[in-house]
């Protein structure tokens, strides 16, 4: 199976091209020492992705405690939320994409559909989310608990409604990738590693530490199969290029902040946007969360969490699967 979604990572030990689709691995576990390559993967997923998509059919969250490797990615327009490098904020954006896929499974059983690649509506159409993780053992060392219930989580169920994760590490172990994190994340990649533990850790066998470095990769697929491959180089400047491009192409599109707070986690309650909302919805007669996100500027979880809103108050009728919904109210109540 081949998405939009699809990576050709490089050449496996046969010469042929090894392609990993996260739609079908759902997530992906990565884990490699210093100067292991990670970074270069890293970047050739996200390049690959932001190439074969539009911001419409496809949304980030980065998340990069280092500060080193994601901020390059800041001003790109996929981004729901500009590349977070504060732990705290990490915690209430994971939270918050917790809350996102509730909405979503809510949302699809209102349309009678069993997953996103169902979904078919236009007028309520869902990008796929993907959230990636560098060095996660720094957030589980500051926020353990909340972390690791909130990942675990997502990567249970997140994946039906269109939110996969890449969660990545320099420092695997045990209280990084956890039980519970090990039975969720069944792809995995491997890089070279200091250790037959975390080797076998994350890829069932000890062949990690035995791995030349600079992008040579193990890759395992559940209980499936090991297979190693080369990832192909690419280079700082490519990355620069591509983000300057694609930062013209859509330069009408604004990454908003991330609007939390450590109680309701951007439940948007007093959004100043809600009245702009309301009144474009009712001159238009249309309602859907990319109306919005085009109309007002604004991200997919706000639009998505604004149009909740109009429904609740009864300006908009529910979700009707592949047809618009109903504009009940036809004039602004003051």
């Amino acid at each position: 199976m081949n998405t939009n979604l699809s990576i050709n990572i490089g050449k496996d030990e046969y010469g042929k091209d090894l392609t990993i689709d996260l739609v079908e691995a759902k997530h992906l576990l990565v884990a490699g020492s210093t100067g292991s390559g990670k970074s270069t993967l890293i970047h050739r997923i996200i390049t690959t992705f932001i190439s074969n998509n539009s911001p419409e059919d496809l949304r980030f969250i980065l998340i990069d405690p280092k500060r080193v490797e994601l901020t390059m990615y800041d001003k790109i327009p996929y981004l729901l939320t500009p590349t977070i490098i504060d732990p705290k904020q990490a915690v209430l954006a994971l939270k918050h994409m917790v809350k996102e896929m509730g909405r979503r499974y809510d949302t699809l059983k209102k349309a009678d559909c069993t997953d996103i690649s169902t979904y078919q509506s236009d007028e309520e159409f869902m990008p796929r989310i993907v959230i990636v993780i560098d060095e996660f053992s720094d957030l589980m060392q500051t926020y353990p608990k909340e972390i690791e219930p909130a990942v675990v989580k997502l990567a249970s169920m997140g994946h039906i409604v269109g939110i996969h994760l890449i969660v990545s590490t320099s420092r695997p172990s045990t209280k990084v990738y956890t039980k519970a994190m090990q039975e969720v994340f069944t792809s995995r990649v491997g890089l070279q590693m200091g250790s037959t533990a975390d080797s076998k850790l994350i890829v069932g066998t000890d062949a990690a530490v035995i791995l030349r470095g600079s992008g040579d990769i193990l890759f395992r697929m559940g209980m499936k199969y090991v297979i190693r491959a080369q990832v192909r180089e690419i280079g700082e400047h490519d990355i620069k290029k591509l983000v300057s491009a694609l930062v013209e192409r859509y330069s009408d599109i604004v990454v908003p902040e991330l609007q939390t707070s450590e109680s309701d986690m951007g439940e948007y309650e007093n959004d100043d946007m809600y009245e702009p909302a309301k009144e474009a919805v009712i001159a238009s007669g249309k309602a859907s969360t990319a109306f919005l996100q085009r109309k007002l500027g604004i991200g997919y979880s706000r639009s998505a969490k604004i149009i909740d809103m109009l429904e609740e108050r009864g300006v908009i009728g529910p979700a009707r699967g592949d047809k618009p919904r109903e504009v009940i109210q036809t004039k602004t109540v003051h």
